[in-house]
């Protein structure tokens, strides 16, 4: 099973088995939900059991982020996690489907429109890497892996984690979408 991300409200208070990135820009998401992020994960992770566990030290501090994505990438890749998650919670409230419930759908053979949000997701994060279509991703993250090693070793600067844009063009990449505490009942 996929590792399933989503925003949350500062107003929950979050358990000791939640990863919390502290990003609040689709673009970021968009990233972290990609195929190419849940492949460095499972191929860096630990596992319980049947269970990965997603030890950031090891599967995020590790991860490459794109180097030098252009705007137009950036916007690609926030709009297919908008939509992504547009149509995620669309398909859980039409069901009355859990997260969990919705990505088993991914096990069962045909068409899934789900899996193809996920495709478009993909599509627009390896056009912001420069991932050539034929390329292996595990293969192409390890040589940007290593290459952002060697020039942070050299005292390079390389492009962190998060949305890279100056802080006064990063609100137009942050939606209001997250999961709120429930309302109590007066």
């Amino acid at each position: 099973m996929r590792p399933t991300f989503e925003f949350v409200s500062s107003a929950i208070t979050p358990g000791d088995k939640l990863v919390i990135f502290a990003f609040e820009d689709d673009y970021s998401f968009g990233i972290l939900q990609s195929t190419a992020h849940w492949l460095w994960f499972t191929t860096k992770c630990s596992k319980q059991l049947e269970r990965f566990i997603y030890n950031p030290t090891v599967a995020f501090d590790t991860f490459p982020w794109p180097q030098q994505p252009t705007r137009e990438q950036i916007k690609a890749v926030a709009e297919a996690a908008v939509a992504l998650r547009a149509l995620r919670r669309e398909t859980m409230r039409k069901l009355n489907y859990s997260l969990r419930d919705l990505y088993r759908t991914l096990e069962q053979p045909g068409d899934n429109p789900l899996r193809d949000a996920h495709t478009s997701l993909d599509a627009a994060v390896h056009a912001a890497y420069g991932m050539p279509a034929d390329a292996d991703p595990l293969a192409f993250l390890l040589k940007l892996n290593l290459a952002c090693a060697a020039k942070e070793k050299g005292g390079e600067k390389i492009t962190p984690p998060g949305l890279q844009l100056p802080v006064n063009e990063q609100q137009k990449f942050v939606t209001d979408d997250c999961i709120e505490p429930p309302k109590l009942r007066a």
